[in-house]
């Protein structure tokens, strides 16, 4: 059974990284004096220090926009896990994760419109065979609250939590190489056609 059709024209994580890294060379020659031949045009009027300024913040955003790709991605790994466990044909010879995600499944229900918290990532904790898996599936939904908060909330002033705003690029591709390394197989994935 097809339950959905993946998108073939996706970004990879080694094309964010080389977005990342190129844009950072691009932000760091652009506030360079000694490189940039319209440096002063570029900031005229501008104190030192407000020059630094305006090169944190684009790095900030960078960084912002950066992670927010690498956790798409993230989340894409475990929803395309979550379809495939659905769409496998060999009922008997699932694993229990499998049979489990099988016997939440509604028809009715778009296989994208359940909980990535609540339907995905616990159940994949009930069949979590180190500390190491565990103690990531527990701090996925904080990830996901900084992503929430950058796709959602950001332009308006609420009192968030305290770590909604902590991450950045580095921290969130550790995670994914983490993701990788500690799932291995047992994450299922779709190749899908680049």
């Amino acid at each position: 059974m097809k339950l959905i059709e993946f998108n073939p024209d996706k970004i990879t994580p080694e094309e964010i990284d080389d977005y990342y890294h190129k844009t950072l060379k691009l932000i760091d020659f652009a506030f360079d004096e000694n490189l940039n031949p319209d440096y002063n045009k570029d900031f005229l009027g501008l104190t030192p220090s407000e020059i630094d300024a305006k090169k944190e913040r684009m790095l900030n955003e960078l960084s912002i926009e950066s992670a927010f790709l690498l956790l798409a991605y993230i989340e894409s790994l475990f929803r395309t896990d979550f379809i495939l466990r659905l769409e496998s044909g060999r009922k008997g010879a699932a694993d229990g994760l499998t049979k489990t995600f099988k016997s939440i499944y509604e028809p009715n229900k778009k296989p994208y419109m359940y909980s990535i918290v609540d339907d995905i990532w616990a159940n994949w904790k009930l069949f979590a065979h180190s500390k190491e898996m565990r103690d990531i599936l527990n701090n996925l939904p904080q990830y996901f609250d900084f992503r929430n908060w950058v796709a959602h909330g950001r332009y308006w002033k609420f009192k968030e939590s305290n770590y909604v705003r902590k991450y950045n690029y580095i921290q969130i591709k550790i995670l994914l190489d983490n993701i990788l390394v500690v799932f291995g197989k047992r994450l299922k994935y779709k190749n899908f056609g680049n």
